[in-house]
């Protein structure tokens, strides 16, 4: 059955630490589950110690995905928030996830030469003016990489 799907990236307000993480996934799977929401959510340290950044893939019906989008682009825990890609696609990618989650360290990143540099500031300007081909791709390749 096909189903929606938004991909976003962010830059953190601040360096999350664990318990923020652990929050925002339990928030998160609970908002998701009710609404029929499925996903993965990456976070990914800067390397200067300070900050960083959240690739996250929503997928859904595109009513629920839009409302949430909103929610999220509203968290002052974030800013800089650029739509990468949305579309249809035939079936969810994380059907068993209400929300899916890896830390991303820049060696596990290195791995992916063009999300290598995802927890700098810098990254988002990467992205003007260029597609952000591939990000699909990426959630899925690291999603199944061995740590």
């Amino acid at each position: 059955m096909p189903i929606d799907y938004l991909v976003y990236v962010s830059q953190a307000a601040g360096r999350p630490g664990e318990a923020d993480i652990a929050a925002i996934l339990k928030a998160s799977r609970a908002y998701n589950a009710a609404h029929g929401i499925t996903g993965m959510l990456i976070y990914a340290p800067a390397r200067t110690g300070s900050g960083g950044s959240f690739l996250q893939l929503l997928e859904g019906e595109a009513g629920e995905i839009e409302r949430l989008r909103a929610r999220i682009f509203a968290d002052g825990r974030h800013h800089t928030k650029v739509v990468l890609a949305r579309g249809t696609r035939p079936e969810r990618a994380f059907d068993d996830w209400s929300m899916a989650f890896r830390a991303a360290t820049p060696g596990r990143l290195a791995a992916f030469p063009a999300f290598a540099d995802l927890g700098e500031a810098f990254f988002h300007d990467k992205l003007q003016g260029h597609s952000a081909d591939g990000v699909l791709d990426f959630l899925r390749d690291f999603w199944e990489a061995e740590d």
